[in-house]
């Protein structure tokens, strides 16, 4: 599928979303849903096609992964890492040209809607199907998109005998 038709499908499923639900907050909810779902399904794919990825053992190398090799995976662009803190707990992916908003404009009076949620929750749900609880959240801004990333904790109870380190 091309990326100008699958942006142009988002779009349409976004556009139907928001007549079904008509509350922005909403359609982002679900738009994570949709992310997240997609997400734990990706991360074997992720897996499978990058062998030579270390396995992640903090943020830093979390965000190097999914900067470097994930994002361009998957959308077919290049992001950055920017805005850590939280003691290096939280950090931004920046993505400038984003392929879903190429061709999008999205009203001031849905302010509210994070039109790329769907992203924030594929990340979501990629690291927590590798054991990692994150929070991620799309904010469109006018030449970029930045997908802030919080992480929360290493999910312990799921991870394989032997991985306990």
């Amino acid at each position: 599928m091309s990326a100008e038709l699958f942006a142009l499908t988002y779009g349409a499923l976004v556009t139907e979303m928001l007549q079904d639900y008509e509350d922005p907050k909403l359609v982002n909810l679900r738009l994570d849903k949709i992310g997240f779902n997609m997400g734990t399904r990706l991360a074997d794919d992720f897996l499978a096609k990058n062998a030579h990825v270390p396995k992640c053992t903090d943020c830093r190398q979390i965000a190097e992964v999914l900067s470097k090799n994930a994002i361009p995976t998957y959308l077919g662009v290049s992001s950055t890492v920017s805005n850590w803190g939280g003691g290096d707990r939280e950090f931004s992916l920046i993505i400038e040209n984003n392929p879903l908003t190429e061709l999008v404009e999205v009203p001031a009076s849905l302010s509210t809607l994070n039109y790329s949620q769907v992203i924030a929750g594929a990340i979501r749900g990629g690291l927590e199907a590798l054991h990692f609880k994150v929070y991620a959240t799309a904010i469109e801004n006018p030449t970029n998109t930045e997908i802030k990333i919080k992480f929360d904790q290493i999910l312990r109870d799921n991870l394989p005998a032997g991985e306990e380190d």
